[in-house]
């Protein structure tokens, strides 16, 4: 499993490529201590994912948010303004993010109601003026038999 975390503002362009301690390096002030706090339930460190795309120009980026996970049978496309407060998780417990917790990144969207915008295995994040491609349940019962299989 790579441990690099590719974001780009538009298709074409070169990705921003991040590791571990590249998330690390980030000023406090991007940094989120404790997840929990702003999402119950969940553990470890963060970046605030809008300083991330303030480092790729996001600013006359796309209107959607194209979100890939490792796993090449999942992926999110959502509009840019849902993914508002949108964290990367990165660590716990001072070292990288397990694969058992969603790492070694995993996006996390404080508020959002679907739990599927929560990306596992956060691999790439790009910019995009349409929509993309979107492997997410269509119905709620598919949605619903998804989410009681990835529970332990």
């Amino acid at each position: 499993m790579s441990d690099v975390l590719e974001i780009r503002a538009r298709p074409d362009a070169t990705p921003l490529a991040l590791r571990h301690a590249d998330l690390q390096a980030l000023p406090a002030s991007e940094q989120v201590p404790d997840v929990g706090a702003l999402v119950p339930g969940r553990r470890g460190r963060a970046v605030r994912l809008a300083a991330l795309l303030e480092r790729i120009g996001a600013g006359a980026g796309g209107r959607h948010a194209h979100v890939a996970s490792r796993d090449p049978s999942f992926a999110v496309s959502v509009p840019l303004e849902e993914l508002a407060g949108a964290l990367v998780v990165y660590e716990l417990g001072g070292a990288p993010l397990p694969p058992a917790q969603g790492g070694p990144f995993r996006l996390l969207v404080p508020g959002h109601p679907d739990e599927c915008v929560h990306v596992k295995q956060l691999a790439r994040l790009e910019l995009a003026d349409v929509p993309g491609r979107d492997t997410r349940p269509t119905d709620d019962a598919a949605h619903a038999a998804l989410h009681k299989k990835s529970k332990p």
